[in-house]
C-alpha cells in the first residue's frame, strides 16, 4: 500500500520510534565524517558551520561537535528534540546547539550563514510542495559555494527486490505516469504480480515506514535534474544500506554477508552497483 502524506501520522511514527534514532554505525555519517568533509577540511581552513536539519536524537550533531565543528541542530519531534538535547549536556556541549523546529523556523535563520546544510533522512517523508519549499531555504541558508548533504529513497532499488516494492514501482514510475493502465486496463497490475513469486512480500511491520506513512522514493539517475531546478548543483552521489541479494533471500546467507556488506557500505558507496542494490543514496551538491 501506498500512503498519502499524513503530517500527524508522519510525527507519531518517529515519536514512538525515537529510542532507537541514535546508532553509533549510520553509514551516511560515515560517508560525510569519513569521505567527503576530510577532503573540505584541506581547502577550507576556516571554522566550518554546518546546520543539521531533522537532527534526530543528535547522533551526527554530536559527533560534529566534538570534532570542533560550528554546528546547530533543528528537530522538530517533542520526543527526538527532547533525547538529543539531554545528550549534548551530557556530553558537555551547550543546550543552544540545537533547537526545535522544522521548516518554519529556518526563515529565522541568517541568509548566507552555513557551509554546509545536512538533511539526513528528511526528503523523503515530504510531499512535493514541502520539498520544493525546503529546497529554497535550504539554498537561501548556504554561504556561496556552500554544500547540501541530502538522503533519499532510492527508487532503483525496488527493481532488486522482487516482491510488493517491485509492484509498487511498476504503478507509480511506469504506470502512472505513462497511463499505461488506462490504455491496457488496470488487469496489467495482477499480470506483473503474475510474474514475481512473492508480490505480497515482505510482510507488514510496525518499523517500516512505508508500510506505515508516506515515503517518496527518488530515481538516483535523475536526482540532478531535481537538484538544478533549485540552483544545486549534484557533485557526487553516494550510495549505502547496501543488500547484495535481495531481501527475500538475504537470510538464508547472512552470516557470511555480514562483513561483505560493512565493506560495500564506504568502499562501494560510489560505484554503479548502488543503483541497484542499495537502498538509499546521500547526494553531495553545491550552491550555485
Amino acid at each position: 500500500m501506498v500512503h498519502k502524506y499524513n503530517a500527524k501520522k508522519t510525527k507519531k511514527y518517529f515519536e514512538d520510534l525515537a529510542e532507537g534514532y541514535f546508532s553509533a554505525h549510520a553509514p551516511r555519517d560515515e560517508i560525510f565524517l569519513e569521505l567527503i568533509l576530510p577532503e573540505y577540511r584541506e581547502k577550507n581552513k576556516s571554522k566550518i558551520t554546518v546546520l543539521d536539519f531533522g537532527c534526530g536524537g543528535g547522533a551526527l550533531l554530536l559527533k560534529m561537535l566534538k570534532l570542533g565543528i560550528k554546528a546547530k541542530g533543528i528537530e522538530k519531534g517533542k520526543e527526538l528534540f527532547r533525547l538529543a538535547k539531554g545528550r549534548l549536556k551530557e556530553a558537555g556541549f551547550s543546550e543552544d546547539s540545537i533547537i526545535r523546529g522544522s521548516i518554519k523556523e529556518l526563515g529565522s535563520l541568517p541568509k548566507n550563514s552555513f557551509d554546509f546544510v545536512i538533511l539526513m533522512g528528511v526528503f523523503q517523508y515530504l510531499p512535493p510542495k514541502k520539498r520544493s519549499q525546503l529546497y529554497i531555504k535550504i539554498h537561501r541558508l548556504l554561504k556561496p559555494k556552500g554544500h547540501m548533504m541530502a538522503t533519499f529513497q532510492n527508487a532503483l532499488f525496488d527493481l532488486f527486490t522482487f516482491n510488493k516494492y517491485t509492484i509498487y514501482f511498476f504503478e507509480e514510475k511506469f504506470f502512472e505516469p505513462l497511463r499505461l493502465e488506462k490504455l491496457l486496463g488496470k488487469g496489467i497490475v495482477k499480470d506483473l504480480e503474475s510474474l514475481i513469486t512473492h508480490p505480497n512480500k515482505p510482510d507488514y511491520s510496525a518499523k517500516i515506514a512505508r508500510d506505515n506513512i508516506y515515503v517518496e522514493t527518488t530515481n538516483p539517475l535523475t536526482i540532478g535534474e531535481e537538484l538544478a531546478k533549485y540552483k544545486l548543483r549534484l557533485l557526487q552521489k553516494y550510495f549505502y544500506s547496501f543488500f547484495p541479494l535481495p531481501r527475500l533471500i538475504e537470510n538464508k546467507y547472512k552470516d557470511k554477508l555480514e562483513r561483505f556488506k560493512r565493506q560495500l557500505e564506504v568502499k562501494k558507496s560510489k560505484d554503479w552497483y548502488g543503483h541497484f542494490m542499495a537502498n538509499a543514496f546521500l547526494v553531495d551538491c553545491v550552491k550555485e
